[in-house]
């Protein structure tokens, strides 16, 4: 009787005692979750970021309150990227750019064009590669929120980063579009029967 009740207890313990580790048991009960911000859709549904970008901003608000004072801000800050060099003259150059494009891409999307292959994507990334604008677009932000005068036409570092976060899900969303209409026009090269092939 005793034998049968010791080999009962040294079985139990044996048996391999599993490690509790506290905070995934944490996170099991408590699961921190929250939904993807704008930018982390616009590999996934690039038209519908740029849908929504254009329901919370006008054209008007972008072209004509939100990017030029944020591009005066930019111009008058001594302390920022631009200060230095010919630094004003290349955002005032990207600037005259990007409002071009911002402004053909509403009319785009307002005119639901998407679908059909346009030269707009091309035109600008051609001209504008996707790192350049990602790193202008950064030195622009820095130039927005780090200026410590006073803001004109009650402009404020908050709408700089604002702007700056919409603007760069309409790029990050274009370019997508871009990434996706080139590798399309690429397959077709490649998969299409050539002329001799039928000779």
């Amino acid at each position: 009787m005793r034998q049968g009740i010791g080999q009962s207890t040294k079985q139990e313990s044996q048996k391999p005692v599993k490690p509790i580790n506290a905070l995934a048991a944490a996170v099991l009960k408590i699961p921190f979750t929250k939904p993807p911000r704008l930018i982390e859709r616009t590999t996934s549904a690039p038209i519908e970021v740029i849908k929504e970008v254009f329901d919370q901003l006008t054209l008007c608000d972008l072209t004509e309150d939100l990017l030029p004072n944020w591009l005066q801000v930019a111009l008058i800050n001594t302390q920022s990227p631009y200060s230095n060099g010919n630094g004003r003259k290349v955002l005032c150059e990207f600037y005259e750019l990007l409002i071009t494009y911002v402004s053909k891409l509403y009319i785009m999307e307002k005119s639901q064009q998407f679908a059909n292959p346009s030269s707009l994507f091309t035109d600008f990334f051609q001209q504008c590669p996707i790192d350049y604008v990602r790193r202008e677009l950064a030195d622009f932000l820095e130039a927005g929120v780090g200026y410590n005068g006073a803001y004109p036409n009650g402009f404020t570092p908050w709408q700089a980063w604002m702007t700056y976060n919409h603007v760069l899900c309409l790029i990050e969303a274009s370019y997508q579009l871009y990434s996706n209409q080139h590798m399309q026009a690429v397959t077709i090269r490649l998969y299409s029967p050539k002329k001799h092939d039928f000779v």
